[in-house]
């Protein structure tokens, strides 16, 4: 088949599927007919991918009589308008970054699953289910808390409200004529909250800026409303914990916590610790931000403190945190994630804490291995190494390239303007530049990021089961995974917690292969039928 032919059969497949496949024996009498439903997927700021991918599982789709429309969303809208917005029209083709903490499936069940949870944009609510992956969370003894995540996934999985169509392989691209021991954090993404590879680097040259060829996703400097670069803030702001290459949690400006009870854990701060403007870092600062943050509930940071109570001192490193009810997941999803301010710079502060624009007053101030220096909108982030940090980097600082396409960040890449590249640039991109150009080298990074089908779970024809069902078996996860990401992604397991993070995954689930024929049955015992054209109608009613 020519590629011209190709494209034809695929055109002709998104507006009314291919009509040879959707010629069964036709219904006596038709509903209404489902009508054009919209797929969201990232933009091309965030590289082809997404499109390729929508396109590719559209078409398998389009043969069970359904047509669609493609929508590109900027990332930055898609997080604020339909991942935390509630702004799902009718499906969404996108993936969930490999970030650290998610190594617990707390994230892949109940924030992307439970009723009323921020991240839940597929607005699938169920009571029974919200109840199981609350109780997981509370459950210390972890015996009993992976026999409920497991049951939970096995509730999840027969429900189908979404599901998972690849695991991603990232990637990072680096110049190895100016830069050395670029480690690979796998199996987490390059997330700036991890040490590798970023405070691992080290020059090669007298150039000792790192310029990180990336995008523009920061949309404030203020820890508590930032929601798309949390790692980037996180380089400025320490938090008490973080996740290493191994999927560990391991002490950071903590050093060391204990649960003293279920619901309180004593945490002893490292000692030494300054922050930027040379004030030290105590337990008074960790309880006023860990209070600020329980009192004012910034919406951006409502996912992983909804269960905090508030903080007490101990004395002058040490501090109590009170927790709402017991967390299995607090050291890894909270201490990972909560900062530390400076009480002497925030404690005055009238006005809105949340919506204060720190650039503005001068107060980027933390405790982290970098201090804020600059930040031109649309172009430039500047950092500089912060030289009295714990675990500072071996060079002067870190620049973020706001280049904003993965064209910009190729020819920064070749030109030597970039010098690391993890995100944007397709990873196929990636290794095919460092296979053509000597001072490219790159990363391959296997991981649990996942790309996610979504449904509108308020919403006709979505709120069938069976044909959710259908959709599901119309799912051509290897297709996604070839065509989509060009081979650098694999075919995603079954249920919400990926494969990847080995036991909590349950590897019990039920297959569910790819089969349209199946589907298209899954449809015709439902009631569903189509007429002369192959469209697909609602069962009557």
């Amino acid at each position: 088949m020519t590629a011209k032919i190709r494209r034809l059969a695929a055109t002709l497949s998104l507006s009314t599927g291919i009509a040879a496949l959707c010629a069964p024996a036709m219904a006596q009498d038709l509903g209404e007919p489902v009508p054009q439903l919209q797929i969201a997927y990232y933009a091309a700021d965030m590289g082809p991918m997404y499109e390729q991918s929508a396109r590719v599982l559209s078409e398998e789709w389009a043969k069970l009589g359904l047509s669609f429309q493609m929508q590109p969303v900027q990332f930055s809208s898609f997080i604020s308008n339909i991942m935390v917005g509630g702004g799902l029209e009718d499906m969404a083709v996108f993936t969930v970054g490999a970030d650290p903490d998610r190594v617990d499936p707390t994230y892949w069940l109940h924030d992307l699953g439970a009723c009323g949870a921020r991240r839940n944009g597929a607005k699938w609510c169920d009571e029974a289910y919200t109840e199981m992956v609350k109780k997981q969370r509370e459950l210390v003894n972890q015996d009993e808390r992976l026999q409920l995540v497991h049951e939970a996934q096995k509730y999840f999985h027969d429900t189908a409200p979404w599901w998972p169509a690849t695991n991603t392989v990232y990637g990072i691209l680096w110049n190895s004529d100016k830069w050395e021991n670029v480690t690979s954090p796998a199996p987490v993404a390059a997330h700036e909250g991890l040490v590798d590879p970023w405070l691992s680097a080290k020059p090669k040259t007298d150039d000792r800026i790192l310029d990180w060829a990336h995008y523009e996703d920061v949309t404030t400097y203020n820890p508590m409303a930032e929601e798309g670069a949390v790692g980037w803030v996180r380089f400025i702001f320490d938090t008490f914990a973080k996740n290493n290459s191994k999927g560990e949690t391991v002490p950071w400006a903590a050093a060391a916590w204990e649960f003293t009870d279920p619901q309180t854990v004593k945490i002893t701060l490292r000692e030494g610790m300054k922050f930027h403007d040379g004030e030290a870092v105590t337990a008074d600062d960790a309880v006023f931000t860990i209070n600020t943050v329980v009192e004012l509930q910034p919406p951006a940071m409502s996912s992983r403190i909804a269960n905090l109570a508030g903080a007490e001192k101990v004395d002058d490193l040490t501090f109590n945190v009170k927790l709402k009810a017991p967390d299995a997941s607090f050291v890894t999803t909270v201490l990972t994630y909560l900062f530390i301010l400076p009480e002497h710079h925030w404690a005055n502060y009238e006005g809105d804490k949340v919506a204060r624009d720190v650039v503005a007053d001068g107060a980027v101030i933390g405790s982290g291995p970098f201090k804020f220096k600059s930040w031109r909108v649309n172009e430039t982030h500047e950092l500089e190494t912060n030289t009295e940090h714990f675990h500072a980097a071996e060079y002067d600082g870190v620049r973020r390239l706001a280049l904003g396409q993965a064209d910009a960040i190729r020819s920064a890449m070749l030109s030597g303007t970039g010098d690391i590249a993890s995100m944007v640039l397709p990873v196929a991109a990636m290794s095919d530049l460092a296979a053509q150009n000597n001072h490219l080298d790159f990363l391959e990074i296997p991981s649990h990021g996942s790309m996610l089908i979504w449904l509108n779970n308020q919403k006709a024809p979505f709120t069938d089961p069976a044909f959710r069902k259908a959709l599901r078996v119309a799912t051509a996860k290897q297709r996604a995974a070839i065509e989509g990401w060009l081979g650098f992604a694999v075919p995603a397991g079954e249920g919400p917690v990926p494969v990847q993070l080995g036991m909590w995954h349950n590897s019990e689930l039920p297959q569910v292969p790819f089969d349209v024929d199946a589907a298209r049955k899954i449809l015709e015992e439902a009631g569903y039928g189509w007429d002369g054209q192959g469209r697909l109608h609602f069962p009557k009613k």
